[in-house]
């Protein structure tokens, strides 16, 4: 006992240094036992392999970049852009709404129908001879102008004519046939220098031009069989037919001389 009263601190210290020891020697086993589970544990997520995104669509980006380039200018001036040009607004009829000045003039003006306009020449046959030649032979005709500028002139017009006469459409340059009852008459007209032949109680038919019925929607104004050159009077302003298509009329600015072509509307 006396020697453990002695030398107690140094039998501690020796027990603690051999504790020390044993941990020192047990820690590597510690830590080895600890990175076995930790590798027990990540073995434990599956690493499944992931599909790569698809490749981002930017057209429209591109697209938007390419617009960059060249962008649109601005146009105030045209219709729809009031903010620096006030429009007019007009009263449709007398207790109608108000419409801007954009639907009124020749933007409300309809072409409604065009109709061809022929030159039409009807051989009737020979007349009774007065005498005895040939040369005295005369030849019936009816001629309708549709295409005139008059009334009276688009009238069917009797016209006779011998060999060599000539009307205000056609010369007689020969007949087929005998001349008191010829079969065909052969003509040649005078604006076109065309030679026609035209049988016995036939009808020989050209189109000259076109004639169009035309509607101002705005004041319910219609102006029928309108031809070229005659006048319209649109929202205060005065405009001449200066050409009718079989699908278009165009119109001329008195005035200003600008011309604007409307086109046949679509019946549906």
């Amino acid at each position: 006992m006396e020697i453990l009263r002695k030398h107690y601190e140094k039998i501690i210290l020796s027990v603690v240094l051999l504790g020390l020891a044993a941990a020192a020697a047990f820690l590597p086993l510690k830590v080895a036992s600890v990175r076995r589970d930790l590798d027990t544990v990540t073995q434990g997520f599956v690493r499944k392999a992931v599909k790569p995104l698809p490749p981002l669509d930017l057209s429209t980006n591109k697209a938007a970049l390419e617009r960059l380039k060249n962008p649109p200018k601005a146009t105030f001036a045209n219709p729809g852009h009031n903010v620096f040009n006030p429009i007019q607004w007009r009263r449709k009829g007398t207790d109608g709404p108000l419409i801007p000045q954009e639907q009124f003039g020749l933007s409300s003006l309809v072409v409604t129908n065009i109709v061809p306009l022929h030159l039409k020449i009807e051989f009737k046959g020979a007349k009774e001879r007065l005498r005895t030649t040939d040369e005295d032979v005369r030849y019936d005709f009816v001629i309708t102008r549709e295409y005139a500028t008059n009334a009276p002139a688009q009238k069917p017009a009797p016209r006779v004519v011998g060999l060599g006469g000539k009307t205000e459409v056609f010369i007689l340059k020969g007949v087929d046939g005998p001349p008191e009852n010829p079969e065909a008459v052969v003509l040649e007209l005078i604006e076109s220098k065309k030679t026609v032949r035209v049988p016995k109680e036939g009808v020989f038919s050209e189109i000259m031009g076109y004639a169009a019925d035309l509607k101002y929607e705005v004041e319910n104004k219609v102006f029928p069989k309108q031809r070229q050159g005659a006048k319209l009077t649109v929202a205060g302003n005065t405009y001449n037919i200066v050409a009718i298509a079989p699908d278009a009329v165009t119109l001329e600015d008195a005035q200003t001389k600008k011309r604007t072509t409307i086109p046949l509307k679509a019946t549906s």
